[in-house]
């Protein structure tokens, strides 16, 4: 009996110890408490004595590591972080196989189908999550321990978030997920770490503006000193003793440079030279280059995010057009679909452009005309894959070219072509955003909906409408502006097609600016990959063997130290879920 109480006794230290681990003060403190209820009801086979040593090791932070922000000890932090993750992770993954088979029903006739989510693809999954953020919060402590307070914490995270990275990367066993994953991170490390260089230099910009400042005021004030003395001693001389200055020039100085009102300084605006100090030729060209970079900084702050846009759509509409199979698969059907393309060419829009760029490749005019009384669908059956495409026009309907036809097969007016591609794109994306405004009202603006039900419904319509507004002109841009250039120049031209690309990106000015980013980053990631699989197809480059796992780690590296030293830097959503994900630390 004796041995059986000593086991227990071992086993519910080893029970207790463990969980302390995994849990912060607060929740050890409950724990604690459960456990010496349990000894209460097992008197005999319990040990008051380590219970209380417990209790008082739960006190004690000697674990933590100054600069640490994290509850409880750093192995603590570490451990609890792999636990949580891991379930969580998990618990996402799953969420994300079963709501389909729940908003398709299938899951009431099929209660089964649950348990899929339970597979070997989602345990990688949450491994993955669970390890990177468990060894950044474990490196990120030990190089704390090991550098002491002296030790940047720059460095410290930098290193943390890289080697995070490269441990954690081969864990997630789907490739294709890895890349994505590595992909969308190095875009935001791109993004975020733009704005810290950008952020610093425009802090700089502000410091040598003020230098200016204090340096003008000081020379002007001392010269009008000197001038108000001359003045009055000229003034002694005729007999007019007594009498003050006409001009107040402190007075004036500060209410010309606006310095107790004017937070925002410009030296070339602000500053009205004073009428009796004439400033140096250097001091006038350090004016002029404040004021061509503030300009510059206000302009990049407003539009950089539309000019990415722009980019981004560019290199998306050239790949579509002359290397439609360097395209993602869902990406590219999305495309299609989204814009009303897939409607003419049901399963088939890919072979228009596949056609397109052998035509373009083969001519050295890019004239592609139709003879007077031969039917489009007669040509376009005599041009590579002519003989599927040929089954969307109609028997009679006759264009001037080739390309015209293929890009509205409906109509050949161009005119009447941009309007049903518009009308096509619209609708499609009202489907799309009005469930979206609407879940994200339910999910962050309940309290609202109650109590102004109209002024939501109202908002939703307007953002519905505004976004689809959007979308279908870059879709018809991309689609019909290379029409109005063919007909202009008389033929087809690579310029034609990018120009489309350009005008459907500057699409995104009709949208919220506050979508700008969020928009551009989302279509630079994949111009990103698209132009990567093109450079691989013409031997610019080739795979580089777990290219994925470092740019991973490269783009953890900037992304944590950028979070753990300079967190505003992000935009209130990205910290915020990258807060919940890694915690304080």
């Amino acid at each position: 009996m004796e041995n059986t109480s000593q086991l227990v006794n071992v086993f519910v230290e080893g029970l207790a110890r463990l969980t302390s681990y995994a849990l912060t003060d607060k929740e050890k403190e409950a724990v604690i408490h459960g456990f010496h209820k349990f000894h209460e009801r097992l008197e005999r086979m319990s040990s008051t004595s380590s219970l209380r040593q417990l209790a008082i090791e739960s006190q004690n932070q000697s674990g933590k590591v100054p600069r640490c922000q994290h509850e409880g000890t750093c192995m603590q932090n570490a451990i609890r972080g792999l636990l949580r993750t891991f379930l969580v992770g998990f618990g996402v993954k799953w969420g994300l196989e079963a709501v389909p088979h729940l908003i398709s029903l299938r899951l009431f006739t099929r209660p089964a189908l649950l348990l899929r989510g339970f597979s070997r693809d989602t345990a990688s999954f949450a491994s993955f999550l669970a390890v990177l953020v468990s060894s950044y919060k474990a490196i990120l402590c030990t190089m704390r321990h090991i550098r002491g307070e002296k030790g940047s914490d720059y460095t410290n995270s930098l290193v943390a978030g890289m080697l995070a990275g490269l441990i954690s990367a081969k864990l997630d066993r789907s490739t294709s997920r890895r890349n994505a994953i590595a992909l969308y991170l190095f875009s935001r490390a791109l993004q975020y770490g733009t704005v810290w260089v950008f952020e610093r230099w425009a802090m700089r910009q502000q410091t040598e503006d003020d230098k200016l400042r204090s340096r003008w005021m000081k020379r002007a004030h001392s010269v009008d000193v000197v001038s108000a003395t001359r003045r009055k001693l000229e003034r002694e001389a005729v007999g007019e003793v007594g009498v003050e200055p006409r001009v107040n020039w402190d007075a004036e100085w500060n209410a010309d440079t606006k310095l107790d009102t004017e937070s925002d300084w410009d030296p070339q605006t602000t500053i009205s030279w004073s009428p009796t100090v004439e400033p140096s030729l250097e001091t006038k060209r350090e004016a002029r280059r404040s004021h061509f970079v503030r300009s510059a900084i206000h302009w990049a702050r407003s539009y950089a995010p539309a000019a990415l846009m722009t980019f981004s759509v560019t290199v998306i509409t050239y790949v579509m057009v002359f290397h439609v199979e360097s395209m993602p698969t869902g990406y590219a059907h999305l495309l299609f679909k989204s814009s009303g393309f897939d409607a003419l060419y049901p399963g088939k829009a890919a072979l228009v452009y596949k056609a397109v760029a052998q035509k373009m490749a083969e001519s050295t005019t890019g004239k592609f005309p139709i003879p007077d009384g031969m039917p489009t669908k007669q040509f376009v059956s005599q041009i590579p894959f002519g003989d599927t495409l040929a089954k969307s026009f109609d028997d009679h309907i006759h264009h001037n070219t080739l390309t015209c036809g293929l890009f509205h097969p409906n109509t050949a007016s161009c005119t009447l072509g941009m309007a049903n591609s518009f009308s096509r794109g619209f609708p499609f994306a009202m489907k799309m955003y009005v469930p979206l405004n609407i879940a994200v009202q339910l999910m962050f603006k309940r309290g609202i909906i109650l109590k102004d039900p109209m002024s939501v419904l109202l908002k939703i319509i307007k953002s519905s409408t505004r976004s689809s507004a959007f979308f279908a002109l870059m879709s018809t841009a991309i689609l019909q502006v290379p029409c109005i250039i063919r007909n202009m120049l008389g033929r087809d031209t690579v310029f034609a097609y990018i120009a489309g690309g350009i005008f459907g990106g500057l699409a995104v000015l009709t949208e919220v600016r506050s979508r700008h980013i969020e928009l551009g980053m989302y279509c630079f990631l994949r111009a990103l990959q698209m132009a990567w699989n093109v450079g691989i197809k013409k031997g610019m480059w080739s795979n580089v063997r777990h290219g994925e796992v470092m740019m991973l780690s490269a783009s953890m590296a900037v992304l944590m130290s950028i979070f753990q030293n300079d967190p505003t830097t992000f935009t209130l959503t990205y910290r915020s879920i990258i807060t919940r994900v890694f915690g304080k630390n």
